[in-house]
C-alpha cells in the first residue's frame, strides 16, 4: 500500500501542476473560443483524474473537494458561468485548495474543511445566454452533446455564423474524403459536431451532416465545400433565457463507486502503463558519478592507445566518435536530474497577481527562460524566497494607478520574471517598474536605528545592502501582504544557505531588480583548463572571448593601470593571481598566456549590458575539456568568483571559476 500512495502522491503532484500551468493559459485564451474550450477540457480531465484516484486510495474528503472543482469546471465548459476573472480566481483558489489538502494528507495530517471556498463555488453560476439549439434541425440538437451545446452556444455568442454542411462520400474512401473536408472547414472556423445523416444519394455513398460555425463569409466557404460536392445550409439562432432544468442535465458521476475505484486502483497500481519511471535522485547521482568515472578511464586507455598507433587516422576518427558519444550520453544522465524552472516561475506569476488583486493593483507579468533546467530540490529551496521577492514588488514596489499615472506611467504596473543560464550557475531576477527605493530613506532609517553613523560614507550599494538587515523595512504602514519588514534577511540567508549571492539594483521611479546567482547542483561544462601558481582551475568556456599570447613587453601603465592593446583596442590587463589573491609575478620578456573576458554587468539593463573586455594572464592552459561540475553547497557563497569544482583526468581536483564576477570583484 505504501508503494501505491507513493504514486498516487508523485501523480497528484504532477496533476496540479498541469492544473497550475492550464490556469494560467486560460487566463490568456479565454476570449479565444476554440482555444478556451481546449483548454478547459485538460483542466476538466486533470480535476477528474485527481478526483477518481483520490477515491481509489480512499483519501475520500480531497475526492470530494475535486468533486465540487469538477462541478464548477462542467458549469464553464457548458456556459453556465462566464470564463472572467472571478471564476479564474476561483480555479487558483480550488487548486491551491486541493494541494494545500494533498500535502496535509501527505502528512496524515487532517483535511482542512474548505466550505466558504465551496460555497462560492456554487454561487456563481448563472443562467445561460441565448440558445441556438433551437434554430437547428430537431433531429441534429438532440443528439448533441452537453459539450457540443456549448460549444454551439459559445461561437454563436461570438459572432460566428453556423451552418450545417451535409455531404455525400463514397463508401470505398469516405475516411481520407471526411478527413480532407474535416481539414479544410477548420482552417476557417470550428467543427463542432459531426452526424451521420439521413439515406444518402446512392447505395454506394454514405452520407454526414457537420455542425459548422465560421466567421468568414458565406461565399468562401461555399468555395471550401464545393470541392466535396457539399450542401451548405445557415443555421439562424433564436434568443431563449430558458435555464436547463436538472433533468436536462446528466448524472454526477458517483465517484465512490465500486467500479469507479477498482478501475482507478488498477491505473494506479500498474505502474508500468506509464511513461513515467521515478528514481530517487541519489541513485542519479551515483549513476552520473559512477559514468563519469568511467569515461575519465576509457579516454585515458584510449589517449595511450591513440599515442601507440601515432598516425592512424581511422583509430584517431572512431575515438572521436566514441568520446562524442560518450559526451552526449553524459550529458542526458545529468539532465535527467534536472527539471524545467518553468513551473516554479508560473507559480511566482500566480502569487504576484493574487497579490496585485489583494492590493487592488493592475499588474501585467512577463515571465521568460523556463526552459532552463535546475535540480529539483534546488528549484523547491528557492521557491519560497522567489515568493517573497515577488509579493514585495507587488505589494512595495508597485505603485497604485493614480500614482503612476501622476508619475507619467502606464496605469498598469510590470513585473518581470526571468531565468537564465549563465556557465555553472543559474540566474533568477525579478524587476519591477515601480517606484523603486528610497536611497535616502533608507539612510535615514539606519541612522534612526543605529545601524550606521550619520558620518558614514556610503556607496549606493551599500546603503541598498541595509535592506537585508533583520527587520529592516521602509514601508510607512504594515501590509497584510508582505508583512512586518521581516523576510528579506531570510531569503538573503536561505539563497546563501543554496550556494548563492542575491544582488539587488534600484533607481528612483524607474523600478528595481532582484537577482539571485545559484550554483548547479551537477552540470557538464565545456572549459579552459589554465594554471596559476601551480593549482589548476577550469575556466567555462561561455566567459572567454578569446584567447591568445602577447609579449611581456607589450603591457603598459596608463596611470595606475596596466593595459595592452589588442585588436585595435586598449583592455585593462589584470593577471590572474591578483584576482586570486596569490603572489604577484613579474614578467619578463617571455609570452603572456592571455584570456579576453569580460566583468559581469553592475545591473541587468540594455544600456549597462555590453561590459567592458579586460585580458586576464594566467601562468599556462592546458587546453579544453568537458568537465563535470559539482556545487561547493552552501559554502560556495562564501567564496566570491568561484561556482564549483571538478576533477580532471588525472584525479587532480580543480575549481571552477566565475571570471567575469572575479572580475567585477577585482576591478572595483
Amino acid at each position: 500500500m505504501d508503494e501505491l500512495l507513493q504514486i498516487f502522491f508523485a501523480e497528484a503532484e504532477e496533476l496540479i501542476e498541469a492544473l497550475n500551468k492550464d490556469i494560467g493559459s486560460l487566463r490568456t485564451v479565454r476570449h479565444r473560443g476554440s482555444e478556451r474550450r481546449e483548454v478547459l477540457a485538460r483542466i476538466f480531465r486533470h480535476t477528474h483524474t485527481l478526483k477518481g484516484s483520490s477515491a481509489a486510495v480512499g483519501f475520500a474528503d480531497i475526492s470530494r473537494l475535486a468533486h465540487e472543482f469538477e462541478s464548477l469546471l462542467d458549469a464553464a465548459r457548458t456556459g453556465r458561468i462566464e470564463i472572467e476573472d472571478e471564476a479564474l480566481d476561483l480555479f487558483e483558489q480550488m487548486t491551491q485548495a486541493l494541494a494545500v489538502a494533498l500535502d496535509c494528507a501527505a502528512r496524515h495530517e487532517p483535511v482542512p474543511a474548505a466550505d466558504d471556498l465551496i460555497a462560492r463555488l456554487r454561487s456563481v453560476a448563472t443562467p445561460r445566454p441565448e440558445d441556438p439549439l433551437a434554430a437547428l434541425p430537431p433531429d441534429l440538437a438532440q443528439t448533441l452533446n452537453e459539450y457540443e451545446q456549448h460549444s454551439l452556444r459559445e461561437a454563436a455568442r461570438e459572432g460566428a455564423t453556423l451552418y450545417v454542411v451535409s455531404v455525400d462520400f463514397d463508401l470505398a474512401d469516405f475516411d481520407e474524403q471526411f478527413r480532407a473536408l474535416r481539414e479544410a472547414l477548420g482552417a476557417r472556423g470550428e467543427v463542432i459536431a459531426t452526424v451521420p445523416g439521413t439515406e444518402a444519394s446512392s447505395p454506394e455513398k454514405i452520407n454526414f451532416r457537420i455542425l459548422y460555425a465560421s466567421a468568414s463569409d458565406r461565399q468562401s466557404i461555399e468555395e471550401t465545400t464545393a470541392k466535396f460536392a457539399a450542401q451548405l445550409i445557415t443555421a439562424r439562432s433564436q434568443p431563449t433565457t430558458e435555464k436547463p432544468t436538472e433533468a436536462e442535465r446528466p448524472p454526477a458521476e458517483d465517484v465512490s463507486s465500486g467500479a469507479a475505484k477498482a478501475a482507478t486502483a488498477t491505473n494506479l497500481a500498474a505502474p508500468s502503463s506509464s511513461s513515467l519511471v521515478r528514481v530517487p535522485l541519489e541513485e542519479l547521482d551515483d549513476m552520473v558519478f559512477t559514468f563519469h568515472d568511467l569515461f575519465t578511464e576509457t579516454m585515458t586507455t584510449l589517449g595511450e592507445v591513440l599515442r601507440r598507433a601515432e598516425g592512424d587516422v581511422e583509430m584517431e576518427l572512431r575515438a572521436t566518435r566514441l568520446r562524442r558519444r560518450f559526451l552526449e550520453l553524459e550529458e542526458r544522465l545529468v539532465e535527467l536530474r534536472m527539471v524545467p524552472i518553468a513551473q516554479t516561475l508560473e507559480r511566482a506569476a500566480r502569487t504576484a497577481r493574487t497579490t496585485a488583486r489583494a492590493a487592488q493593483k493592475e499588474i501585467e507579468v512577463d515571465i521568460s527562460g523556463g526552459e532552463v533546467r535546475l535540480d529539483k530540490s534546488l528549484a523547491d529551496m528557492i521557491s519560497d524566497p522567489l515568493l517573497h521577492l515577488v509579493r514585495n514588488a507587488v505589494d512595495h514596489g508597485i505603485e497604485p494607478s493614480d500614482q503612476r499615472r501622476q508619475a507619467n506611467k502606464r496605469e498598469r504596473g510590470k513585473l518581470t520574471i526571468e531565468a537564465a543560464s549563465e556557465g555553472s550557475r543559474i540566474v533568477v531576477r525579478i524587476g519591477d517598474d515601480g517606484r523603486g527605493i528610497d536611497l535616502e530613506r533608507v539612510r535615514c532609517l539606519a541612522i534612526e536605528r543605529g545601524l550606521i553613523d550619520e558620518s558614514d560614507s556610503l556607496t549606493q550599494e551599500q546603503i541598498l545592502r541595509l535592506i537585508f538587515r533583520p527587520g529592516f523595512s521602509t514601508a510607512a504602514t504594515i501590509s497584510d501582504i508582505s508583512g512586518r519588514g521581516v523576510g528579506l534577511d531570510v531569503v538573503e540567508r536561505t539563497v546563501e544557505q543554496a550556494g548563492g549571492e542575491l544582488h539587488v539594483w534600484s533607481e528612483a521611479g524607474r523600478g528595481t531588480t532582484f537577482e539571485m546567482v545559484l550554483p548547479t547542483t551537477l552540470t557538464l561544462l565545456s572549459s579552459l583548463v589554465v594554471r596559476s601558481m601551480g593549482h589548476y582551475y577550469c575556466v567555462p568556456s561561455n566567459h572567454i572571448v578569446e584567447t591568445g599570447l602577447i609579449r611581456a613587453t607589450e603591457i603598459e601603465r596608463l596611470g595606475e593601470m596596466r593595459v595592452i592593446r589588442w585588436r585595435g583596442a586598449v583592455l585593462p590587463f589584470v593577471h590572474l593571481r591578483e584576482l586570486l589573491a596569490q603572489s604577484p609575478t613579474e614578467n619578463s620578456g617571455e609570452r603572456v598566456s592571455v584570456i579576453i573576458s569580460r566583468p559581469r554587468a553592475q545591473r541587468k539593463n540594455p544600456q549597462h549590458e555590453e561590459a567592458r573586455r579586460v585580458a586576464v594572464a594566467v601562468d599556462a592552459w592546458d587546453g579544453h575539456s568537458d568537465v563535470l561540475v559539482r556545487s561547493l553547497g552552501r559554502h560556495a557563497a562564501h567564496w566570491r568568483g568561484i561556482s564549483g569544482a571538478t576533477e580532471l583526468p588525472d584525479g587532480t581536483v580543480a575549481l571552477i571559476l566565475d571570471l567575469p564576477r572575479l572580475l567585477e570583484i577585482g576591478l572595483r
